[in-house]
């Protein structure tokens, strides 16, 4: 094992950095230091600070120490000239590192750089080491590099980065003290989606939490691309490109190169599982409802990568990534609902309390919804809804499910794919709209089968779709109306399914909600204005177009019907929604 030391004089060639980069956290600028800039007879570029390292690493293998090189003048030169006063190779007892797989040449093991990290743990969980002026922290351009600034427009405009912070405002405080789990910045229950903590568990002991420099990066780099511990020396070299999706995927790395792969990383924090898991106590506490839906998050959100050659540059990016989107968050949100059932039937099994039934799984807005004499909701119009008190199962899932159908297989039918998660969806919600706060064994295991049958039909469904060579969406008016036309057909459905195969078991009230208006005008959204991403920097849509009054009128249109949907100003629920209007400004939507 070798160190190596290079001491560097002032020159010209020397660009200083400030302490503190601008849109960095402070503790990212801690770490920053001087660049030297190396210039090269070919091109005049300057070359980031690991060239230096690799061009004194080709002195390993001397007996001396080179001679001091002075500084270069106007003259052309042969070959790059490095500003330094010394460079020194010294031997260092080597460190315990993580063994590599086969899949990586021995020349680009750990040992040449070993040592060159203070802080492994820093280093892999971190997202300090990738946003470095010379990875991914560069300052914003105007080209497509934009790998090179993809730490700075995280850091700025992603959400993501300030996940941590939100732990520390007074609305977590409070819902930390009414659940009685300490601080919110210091609980796991917490930390388990504000931060990466849960990448750690199979490094760490399961109560020892990350160091502070790392929760406070939020939902950082390896979140959503993995445990970098393994790949993160390697990732910087040429070998990288050669090696194949499984092979990456042996050193940790996950590839989110799909729109399936990206739902399914999505759906851990903003669906929920066994260890994520927003219930109704959360909820109750302040935590907002949490729904999903891939293409809107892909379209609002900011892109830190550049679309060229990657799923965004496929003609029908937005249709699949609605389609598939759809079917993985069902199938995550049937996965959970197996082990809330399987925790409660196992809880009366053994004669202990239990939690049944969940609220969370239930329409929030059929039973939380204000009834003053200022709120409008005294003078709505009386409004075709099942029998009251009996509120619907995940109304959000459940559209989403009847939508995946129509739009992508038309009308229903035994050999439709998207009928069987139709089916399963509409089987769950009947089951749970009679005796839905029954707890007995039998009950709950029927609840828990009918949710793996679900969760099944999700997965192939997700398969089926992905292995499409092309997806396209059906969401024309006449599409959507015959929806919830069959709903009103089939008001005194049978049990099971008809004789023509459809699904018999659609209230026209389960159209009626906020729930299924939203997921309507995001299917039309897939619909109408899919295709390819831009190409470029990420911008919000306004300022692309140059402002909304400059967009299309039929963009415009589903805007205007996009805000009719919004929360009111502070608040978490609707209010008062008209099912009758939402329609009419459908349908003026071209």
């Amino acid at each position: 094992m070798h160190r190596i030391t290079v001491r560097r004089t002032p020159s010209a060639n020397r660009r200083a950095l400030p302490r503190r980069s601008a849109g960095l956290p402070a503790h990212w600028a801690e770490r920053s230091r001087p660049v030297p800039r190396i210039p090269s007879a070919r091109s005049g570029r300057a070359w980031a600070p690991r060239l230096l390292a690799a061009a004194a690493c080709a002195c390993l293998g001397a007996a001396a120490v080179p001679e001091p090189v002075p500084a270069p003048g106007p003259q052309p030169l042969p070959g790059p000239q490095l500003a330094v006063e010394r460079v020194t190779v010294e031997h260092v007892p080597a460190t315990a590192a993580p063994p590599m797989p086969a899949c990586v040449p021995p020349a680009y093991g750990p040992e040449p750089y070993a040592g060159m990290t203070a802080d492994p743990t820093l280093a892999a969980l971190g997202a300090a080491s990738c946003a470095t002026v010379s990875c991914h922290g560069g300052p914003r351009a105007g080209n497509r590099a934009v790998h090179s600034f993809s730490a700075t427009i995280w850091s700025d405009d992603d959400p993501h980065a300030r996940a941590y912070e939100v732990l520390h405002l007074p609305r977590s405080q409070r819902m930390a003290r009414l659940l009685g789990i300490g601080p919110a910045h210091e609980a796991r229950q917490c930390l388990a989606c504000h931060s990466v903590q849960d990448r750690a568990a199979a490094t760490m002991p399961p109560d020892v939490r990350l160091p502070k420099g790392v929760l406070t990066d939020g939902v950082g780099c390896s979140a959503c691309h993995g445990d970098a511990t393994r790949w993160q020396q390697v990732h910087v070299l040429p070998v990288w490109k050669t090696l194949s999706p499984e092979a990456r995927e042996s050193l940790g790395f996950t590839d989110l190169g799909t729109p399936a792969a990206r739902a399914q990383t999505c759906v851990r924090c903003h669906v929920g599982d066994a260890t994520h898991d927003v219930n109704h106590d959360l909820i109750a506490a302040g935590h907002p409802r949490l729904f999903f839906e891939l293409a809107a998050y892909q379209r609002l959100w900011p892109r830190h990568w550049s679309p060229r050659g990657k799923a965004e540059s496929a003609d029908d990016f937005t249709a699949r990534s609605w389609a598939v989107g759809q079917a993985v968050a069902l199938e995550a949100v049937a996965n959970q609902l197996v082990h809330r059932a399987a925790q409660a039937e196992a809880a009366v099994a053994a004669a202990q309390p239990h939690r049944w039934p969940e609220f969370s799984e239930f329409d929030c807005y059929s039973c939380h919804r204000s009834l003053g004499p200022t709120t409008g909701a005294m003078r709505e119009r009386p409004l075709d809804r099942p029998r009251l008190g009996r509120p619907s199962w995940q109304p959000w899932y459940a559209a989403a499910a009847g939508l995946q159908r129509a739009t992508l297989d038309g009308p229903p039918g035994r050999d439709r794919p998207g009928t069987a998660v139709e089916r399963s969806a509409l089987d769950l919600r009947r089951l749970l709209s009679d005796d839905w706060a029954q707890a007995d064994r039998e009950r709950l295991r029927r609840v828990r089968m009918e949710a793996e049958g679900l969760a099944v039909a999700a997965r192939r469904r997700a398969a089926e779709i992905d292995a499409r060579e092309r997806v396209v969406l059906d969401g024309s008016h006449a599409t959507l109306d015959a929806l919830v036309g069959a709903a009103a057909a089939d008001r005194q459905p049978a049990h099971g399914q008809r004789a023509d195969g459809r699904a018999a078991d659609w209230h026209p009230a389960d159209w009626q909600t906020w729930d299924a208006a939203v997921q309507v005008y995001l299917a039309m959204e897939a619909a109408r204005y899919g295709g390819p991403a831009a190409i470029g920097v990420w911008q919000p849509s306004g300022m692309r177009a140059g402002g909304l009054t400059s967009l299309p009128a039929p963009r415009r249109q589903l805007d205007d019907l996009r805000e009719s949907l919004r929360f009111p100003p502070a608040a978490d629920s609707p209010g008062p929604f008209d099912p009758r209007s939402f329609t009419r400004s459908r349908r003026e939507v071209p």
